[in-house]
């Protein structure tokens, strides 16, 4: 039987997946569809990435920011380096999440839906999405790589 403990890691664990997961999943198709100038499928899937932003992986990142400030509670871990890096880890995922990357998918949505079509922009467009996406993801990885080894410091 399950600690309390492990029942918080593992809801930990499982909203990760759903918000990590899910976001570079339909960020990736996203992006390809833009880089192939599908407008028509970039109208189609944009609705959805917001939707899954707002349904799934936004409360999943609640989840995993109550789970994990819980887990360090019950489990009296203190504030060793990889719940510090945790801690800004999700932090910066708000941040970013609420500005750079939530602009740029708007941006994006705004110039797919614009007449008269302007390929240029949002060529343009779709690479800063896609450098802004990497770098967010390349950071939640980094988070995901120190909760797994946890390095003592």
């Amino acid at each position: 039987m399950l600690s309390t403990y492990g029942w918080l890691k593992l809801v930990h664990v499982l909203s990760v997946v759903v918000w990590i997961g899910g976001v570079t999943a339909l960020w990736t198709v996203a992006i390809r569809l833009g880089r192939a100038g599908n407008r028509a499928g970039l109208a189609t899937v944009l609705p959805m990435v917001a939707r899954y932003g707002q349904t799934m992986a936004g409360p999943s990142s609640l989840v995993v920011l109550i789970t994990g400030i819980v887990m360090i509670i019950v489990g009296r871990l203190g504030s060793p380096l990889w719940v510090k890096w945790g801690m800004v880890g999700i932090v910066l995922h708000f941040v970013l999440g609420a500005t750079l990357i939530r602009r740029n998918w708007m941006e994006v949505g705004r110039l797919v839906a614009a007449a008269p079509a302007d390929d240029a922009r949002l060529a343009a467009m779709v690479r800063r999405t896609s450098l802004t996406n990497w770098i967010y993801l390349l950071l939640m990885v980094s988070v995901i790589v120190v909760m797994v080894l946890k390095p003592t410091g």
